[in-house]
Order: structure tokens, then C-alpha cells, then sequence
């Protein structure tokens, strides 16, 4: 029996050294390769053999992100995997969208969708970082005045497409506009639930485009920002993955990582503010970061008044269910049957199979 790669996962340390595991169907060792994109990753140069392990730490890769691939030396099917956030000095919630398992036992394709905070920080590690993705379009859903404030620093080769969402969203600074006028500790646990539904009703035309455009020629490798890049971006991603066929659970995770990534990088400048508003740490998660019951109520609601996301979507959104099919052959990439069991995505990327 060929051994078979069930799942990898990819987690960076605080010193910079990827820490990969891995699970196995069979025995066997495995090749252990590296590549700045899931198309250069050096098959015939691995940069480890394990046998009789199923994990490995890989020190001095150098800088940026890296993609990593599991292989079975008896020459059994390849599993491709990345740590889920891109580490930038200037964004912070810079993320991939790939590796996550759908119902139907595929993986979302790493490195073709990233979602991003504002990229007017990047420095220049970052924008040589960046430019090994081989970015073909950013979809940007500031609005005018957000893009004046802070241009993009995304270099000139990546296709602008700006989709500006309105509404209570559409504010830069939402929660500074509330510290100032001293109502910050009586804004209601669902606001940002509020929120959302404001932009899904007022604004589907743009969540369409953004999908429209992954799907047409030269629409992937994409990034979808915002300012935050958690909450319009946030629901963008979470339609996308939901009609991708990722289960709502893996999409509420993806979408609370932005506590991690954003919300509590911000903590430092902000606790001082949150302290004489009497507000604390974990009120502002609650009700400002990216509280997980935001989005779960946002997708019951929408679920509640069209049906389904896709339903949504093809009713409001001008997504054609054609659309939707194509997006899945594009983003989706097919599980060995081997692999169909479930794997938990948070942190740690999880694996795809390579073709």
C-alpha cells in the first residue's frame, strides 16, 4: 500500500523556524520540500527526508513566507501547505484563504485568494514579500476619501479594482467617531451585526464584482482589502468561502482570526483609550474586533431572507451560478479519497494536494 498524506500543517515560531507536521496514511518516509509559490516549490531539491517522524522544524529559510510540500518518497500524491498569515512588518492581517476543507472533501487552492488590511504601511520587505505572490489584481472596498487618506502601496503591476462599500462599514475609524462622542460603553453587543446587514443590503453589487472578477480571466492570484480587513473584507471572504463549499464553522474561524491578527496587535495604542472610556479589553473584542457572533448572525439572516449565500448571491449580488461553478473549479482543488476526512483550519495552514 502507497503511503498517502492525509493533512500538513505549517506554524511559524517566534524565532522564524516553520515547525511542519504532518499525518499519514501508511508507512514510509517523506520528502519535505520549499518554494516562495505552490508553483516553485524545488521537488527535486527537498530540503528534508523523514522517516519515522512525522514532524520537522526547518530553521533558515530566509524571509518571507513560504510554501511547503509533503511528499511520500514511494511516490504517493504531494500535500502543499503554508502558514495562514503572510508575515509583513507593515500589514498584519495579510492572510491566504487556502487550505480549507469544503463539504465535498476539497481544499480551497492556497496562494490564488488572499485578504488583506490596508496596504498603505507595507514597507519594502514587504512589497519584495508580496511580489513573489504574483499578485494579478487587489479589490479594494474603501471608499474614496479612505484611499485618499491612505494610498495603497501595492506596486503598479497589481490591477486596482476599487468596489467602495457604504454605510456604518465605510467609516475608517467607526470606533474613534464613537470614543469621541463618549457612547463607546453603550453601543450593543450586536453593532457590528448591524453593521453587516447594512452593507449586505446596501452594497451587493460590490460583494458581486469582487466575485465576478475572481472568476474572470487574469482575476487570480487576488488580494481583497479594506482598512481592517476584517469586516468588509470579512464578509466578502465568508461569502466566497461559504459558496466555495467550506463548512460555516471553518468560515467563522477564518473570520475571528482577525481578532488575532488585527484587533490584538492594536491592543498596545488602544488599551490606554479604552481605559478612560471605562471600556475594557475584552467589551471591545466583544462588541468592535471580530466577535464571532457577528458574522454567525449575519449569515443566518441572510440565510433566513434568501434561503442560502448562493441564493443570495445570484438574487441580489448579479453572481450567475455559473459563476459560482467556476469559481469553484478555479479555487477548489479536488481531495484524494484517501484524505476525505475533516481537519481542523485556524493558524496553522492546512494542506491541499498538489496538481
Amino acid at each position: 500500500m502507497r503511503t498517502v498524506v492525509l493533512t500538513v500543517d505549517v506554524v511559524r515560531d517566534g524565532t522564524g523556524v516553520l515547525d511542519v507536521s504532518w499525518e499519514l496514511a501508511g508507512d514510509g518516509p517523506v520528502d519535505v520540500a520549499v518554494g516562495p509559490t505552490p508553483g516553485t516549490i524545488d521537488h527535486d531539491h527537498p530540503v528534508a527526508r523523514v522517516d519515522d517522524a512525522t514532524r520537522v522544524s526547518l530553521p533558515g529559510l530566509g524571509p518571507g513566507r513560504h510554501y511547503v510540500s509533503v511528499a511520500p518518497v514511494d511516490g504517493g500524491e504531494a500535500m502543499l501547505a503554508a502558514e495562514r498569515v503572510m508575515p509583513l512588518e507593515g500589514a498584519s492581517n495579510f492572510r491566504d484563504l487556502g487550505g480549507y476543507r469544503t463539504k465535498d472533501g476539497g481544499l480551497t487552492r492556497w496562494g490564488l485568494v488572499f485578504r488583506a488590511d490596508a496596504p498603505d504601511r507595507l514597507t519594502a520587505a514587504d512589497l519584495a514579500a508580496i511580489d513573489r505572490l504574483s499578485l494579478q489584481v487587489a479589490f479594494d472596498l474603501r471608499t474614496d476619501g479612505e484611499r485618499t487618506k491612505a494610498p495603497s502601496a501595492l506596486p503598479a503591476s497589481v490591477r486596482r479594482e476599487t468596489f467602495a462599500i457604504g454605510g456604518e462599514a465605510a467609516r475608517a475609524t467607526p470606533l474613534a467617531e464613537l470614543f469621541h462622542r463618549g457612547r463607546a460603553g453603550s453601543v450593543p453587543d450586536d453593532f457590528l451585526h448591524r453593521v453587516y446587514l447594512d452593507m449586505v443590503e446596501q452594497d451587493p453589487a460590490a460583494f458581486g464584482r469582487v466575485l465576478n472578477g475572481l472568476a474572470a480571466p487574469h482575476g487570480v492570484p487576488a488580494v481583497i482589502h479594506c482598512t481592517a480587513g476584517k469586516d468588509r473584507t470579512g464578509l466578502a471572504a465568508a461569502l466566497l468561502l461559504s459558496v466555495l463549499g467550506v463548512d460555516e464553522t471553518t468560515v467563522l474561524d477564518d473570520y475571528t482570526l482577525s481578532r488575532l491578527f488585527f484587533s490584538e496587535h492594536r491592543m498596545a495604542r488602544l488599551l490606554p483609550r479604552l481605559a478612560g472610556l471605562g471600556l475594557d479589553e475584552e467589551r471591545y473584542h466583544t462588541v468592535f474586533g471580530a466577535p464571532r457572533h457577528a458574522m454567525a448572525s449575519t449569515l443566518d439572516t441572510l440565510r433566513g431572507r434568501y434561503g442560502t449565500v448562493k441564493d443570495y448571491l445570484v438574487g441580489r449580488a448579479n453572481v450567475t451560478p455559473a459563476t459560482i461553478e467556476a469559481l469553484r473549479a478555479r479555487l477548489v482543488a479536488p481531495a484524494p479519497p484517501a484524505a476525505l476526512r475533516h481537519t481542523e483550519s485556524g493558524q496553522a495552514g492546512c494542506a491541499q494536494p498538489m496538481r
